[in-house]
């Protein structure tokens, strides 16, 4: 994997910040990229003990839901390193975001009590942003002969349960885009 750039969005928490870190350990160049400025501090302390040598691990804040940003990013990561290999699709807003008393379950609130912003929020980061980014990599991973676009997703299961409107559906469609 030496020599591999790889873009992890969301990658400044969670299991993204995770994926990012095991990359980097292998010897990948990573841009983890995440919406709050206030985790890059901490994904910095992460790389620094990692050694870092020379600059593996680039923390990099962007709001996917904007084209533009989704423009920056893959700009930025290659003038940074020079190509892209990979791109792994995490970025996700979950029942935390839609329902933040309810966090780490579903709501108990019904999908028309979801306000559009929250619709609109959910569905640009976990499918359009995906799409966005995909398609802007997908042309030079082509013309090197080698490249991977990893989609993250969620089980079956949490997909079709009430109250994760509009989680549930973002998901769905994402797994739905991987296929075609």
């Amino acid at each position: 994997m030496e020599d591999r750039v790889a873009i992890v969005t969301g990658g400044l928490r969670g299991l993204g910040r995770a994926m990012a870190l095991g990359l980097a350990r292998e010897g990948v160049r990573v841009a983890a990229i995440g919406h709050i400025a206030d985790d890059v501090p901490e994904m910095e302390k992460a790389a620094a003990a990692l050694g870092n040598i020379g600059g593996q691990l680039w923390p990099l804040v962007a709001d996917l839901r904007e084209r533009s940003e989704c423009d920056r990013v893959v700009a930025e990561s290659r003038a940074r390193f020079g190509r892209l290999d990979i791109l792994v699709n995490n970025a996700g807003l979950t029942f935390s975001y839609i329902d933040p008393p309810r966090f780490r379950r579903p709501s108990l609130q019904h999908f028309w009590q979801v306000s559009d912003e929250i619709v609109e929020d959910v569905m640009l980061t976990n499918v359009l942003a995906a799409d966005r980014l995909s398609r802007r990599v997908a042309p030079a991973m082509v013309e090197a002969g080698w490249g991977r676009i990893v989609n993250v997703t969620t089980k079956l299961d949490t997909m079709n349960r009430a109250g994760t409107h509009p989680y549930g559906a973002s998901k769905a469609a994402l797994e739905m885009a991987t296929e075609v």
